[in-house]
C-alpha cells in the first residue's frame, strides 16, 4: 500500500513541482520566442478545423480521415475565442497542454516511487525534453499533447486503484473516461491503456482468490460505461459511416495494416532501434537520420539503458510500478513492429515512451547514494536535451515536422505570397497539400486552393490530400484561377508541360520558393489538376 508523506516531504514535493513548472514555462517561452518552429499544412488543418468549429461545423476526426479525433481542434477553438485566431494561439494552447503533461508526469513519478528526487528529475526531463518531444508538443499534428496527458492520468488512476482503494468508484469512472477520450483522440492511447489494464487484471485475480472479486468487477462496469461516454464521438461516427474508424485500424485503403506487409521485418527493427529510440532520446532530430553530437548521445543512451535495467536491483519502484513501466515499453515495441507505425521515420509515435523512460531514469537517480552523482548524471542528460533544442533552433530548417526536408517550405515569404494573390484577385486555384492548407489558414480562408497538385514530381494525384472538399468546389467554380508550386517540391516541369501542351500562355511570379502561374490565355483551355 502507498504510504502517506509527512509534512516535510510534502513541502519538498511542492517546492520541487514549482521548480519543474518554472523550468518548463521558461523553456517553452524561449522556444516560442525563437520563432523557429515552422508552420506546415498538418498543423494548418487543425487550425482550420478550430476556425470552422467556431463557424458552426462539427468535425469528429482530422479532416479527410477516420482517425485522430478533433479534441485538439475543439481546445484550439476555445483558444481562438479567448486570444484570437492565429498560429501563436495554437502554440499557446499546445504549450498550456504540455505544462499539464509536465505536472502530471511529475505526480505520476511521485506516486510510483514516493521519492521527491525521482519526481523532480522526471519533471525536469519533461520540462527540458529532447527535440522530438519539444517539436511535437509545440506544433500540433492533432492530439499528441492530449494523448500524453490522458495516458499519464490512466497510469496514475490504475496504479492508485491497485495500491490504495479498489472501491474508489470515481477513480474507475475517471479511468474509463480518460481511456475513452484518448481512444477517440489518438489510437496511441493503447500504449498506456493496455499495461494499465494488465495491472488491474492482476490485482483483480488476487482479489478474486481472496473472495473479493466483486469489487473489481463493479469497478470494471463503471469504467466501461465511462469509456463509452468518453469515446462516444468515435462510436457515433463509426455507426453512421460503415465502421470507418474500425476499418482504418484493421486495414483497408488507409488502414494501419495497409502497408505493413510491404515493409520487411528487418527494416521495422532498424526503425525501432536506429530511428525511433534515438529520436526519443534526442540522439537525432525528427527531420534527419544523422546522429546529433554522437559521443554525448551514446553516453545519454547508455545512461537510459542502465536506468531501464536498474530496477532489477534497486527498490525505489514498487513491483507494480516496475511492471507498468516495463509493460509500456514492451507493449509499445510489439505495437510498433506489428503496425504501420513502423513506417514513419520521424519518431513521433515514440512520444508515449517518454513517461516510462523518464520515470525509470528518475527512479535510478533517486536510488544513488551520492548527491554529486545524482546532480551530475541528471545535468548531463538535461544539457544534452537543451543543447539539442538550441542547435535545432540555430540552423535551417529550424524545428520542422517535415521528415523529408526537400518538402520543407520555409514560412519566410508566406505573407508576401498572400498579399500578391489577394492583390491580383487570385483567391482560387490549385496547389500541393503542403501549400494549400497553409495559405487557407494564414489568409483567414480568403485563399481557397484545392490540394489537387501532387507533392513531388512523378507522384500521382491522391484524393486524400483534398481534405476539405469545399476548397475543391471553390477552385473548380472559379474561372480565373492560379496554380502554385514551390521549388522545394520540384513541380514546375509538370505544370509547364501541361500548360504548354494545352497551348496556353501564362505569366509566372516568383516569390521566395513559391512560383505562381496565372493569367492563362485562353482561360477556358487552361488545364486543371489532377492532370
Amino acid at each position: 500500500m502507498a504510504e502517506k508523506a509527512d509534512l516535510s516531504t510534502l513541502r519538498k514535493l511542492w517546492a520541487a513541482l514549482l521548480v519543474v513548472l518554472l523550468a518548463a514555462v521558461i523553456a517553452r517561452g524561449l522556444l516560442l520566442a525563437s520563432n523557429t518552429v515552422s508552420f506546415h499544412a498538418d498543423e494548418a488543418v487543425v487550425g482550420l478545423m478550430a476556425r470552422h468549429i467556431l463557424e458552426g461545423e462539427r468535425p469528429t476526426f482530422f479532416y479527410g480521415q477516420a482517425y485522430m479525433g478533433s479534441l485538439d481542434a475543439w481546445l484550439i477553438a476555445g483558444g481562438f475565442t479567448l486570444l484570437g485566431d492565429s498560429v501563436l494561439t495554437i502554440r499557446i494552447v499546445q504549450s498550456a497542454l504540455y505544462i499539464g503533461v509536465v505536472a502530471a508526469s511529475f505526480w505520476c513519478a511521485w506516486l510510483l516511487t514516493r521519492r521527491v528526487t525521482a519526481a523532480l528529475v522526471t519533471g525536469l526531463l519533461f520540462a527540458v525534453p529532447p527535440t522530438l518531444a519539444a517539436l511535437y508538443t509545440t506544433a500540433t499534428l492533432g492530439g499528441y499533447n492530449e494523448t500524453l496527458l490522458l495516458g499519464t492520468l490512466i497510469i496514475m488512476l490504475a496504479y492508485t486503484l491497485v495500491q490504495v482503494n479498489l472501491r474508489s468508484w470515481w477513480r474507475w469512472a475517471a479511468l474509463g473516461f480518460c481511456a475513452g477520450l484518448g481512444w477517440w483522440t489518438n489510437g496511441l492511447i493503447i500504449i498506456y491503456a493496455v499495461p494499465a489494464a494488465m495491472l488491474l487484471l492482476t490485482s483483480w485475480i488476487l482479489q478474486f482468490r481472496a473472495g473479493r472479486g466483486w469489487i473489481a468487477a463493479g469497478g470494471l462496469v463503471v469504467a466501461a460505461v465511462a469509456f463509452l461516454l468518453g469515446s462516444a464521438p468515435w462510436w457515433l461516427y463509426a455507426l453512421q459511416n460503415d465502421l470507418a474508424p474500425l476499418r482504418f485500424y484493421i486495414g483497408g485503403e488507409q488502414g494501419l495494416g495497409a502497408d505493413i506487409a510491404a515493409l520487411p521485418f528487418g527494416e521495422r527493427l532498424i526503425g525501432l532501434f536506429f530511428l525511433g529510440f534515438p529520436a526519443a532520446l534526442g540522439l537525432r532530430f525528427p527531420w534527419s537520420a544523422q546522429l546529433f553530437f554522437p559521443f554525448a548521445g551514446v553516453v545519454v543512451a547508455i545512461l537510459f539503458i542502465i536506468a531501464m535495467i536498474a530496477p532489477i536491483r534497486h527498490r525505489v519502484l514498487s513491483k507494480d510500478g516496475r511492471g507498468v513501466l516495463w509493460g509500456m515499453i514492451g507493449w509499445f515495441m510489439l505495437v510498433y513492429l506489428a503496425t504501420r507505425f513502423s513506417s514513419d521515420p520521424t519518431g513521433r509515435y515514440f512520444l508515449p515512451l517518454t513517461l516510462p523512460l523518464f520515470i525509470l531514469f528518475g527512479a535510478w537517480i533517486a536510488s544513488l547514494s551520492r548527491r554529486w552523482l545524482q546532480v551530475g548524471l541528471t545535468a548531463i542528460v538535461l544539457a544534452y536535451f537543451g543543447f539539442g533544442q538550441i542547435t535545432a533552433a540555430s540552423a535551417p530548417p529550424g524545428f520542422t515536422t517535415q521528415f523529408n526536408t526537400t518538402q520543407h517550405i520555409p514560412n519566410d515569404h508566406d505573407a508576401e505570397l498572400i498579399h500578391f494573390l489577394e492583390a491580383n484577385d487570385l483567391t482560387r486555384g490549385y496547389a500541393p497539400y503542403w501549400i494549400s492548407f497553409r495559405l487557407a489558414f494564414l489568409s483567414g480562408d480568403t485563399l481557397q486552393y484545392s490540394a489537387a497538385l501532387p507533392d513531388k514530381p512523378g507522384a500521382e494525384y491522391r484524393p486524400i490530400d483534398e481534405r476539405y472538399p469545399p476548397y475543391r468546389t471553390a477552385a473548380d467554380s472559379s474561372a480565373d484561377f492560379a496554380l502554385i508550386t514551390a521549388d522545394t517540391l520540384g513541380l514546375d516541369a509538370l505544370v509547364t508541360s501541361h500548360l504548354d501542351s494545352a497551348g496556353v500562355s501564362y505569366q509566372v511570379q516568383t516569390i521566395g520558393s513559391y512560383r505562381v502561374y496565372y493569367n492563362f490565355e485562353p482561360q477556358e483551355n487552361a488545364p486543371r489538376p489532377p492532370f
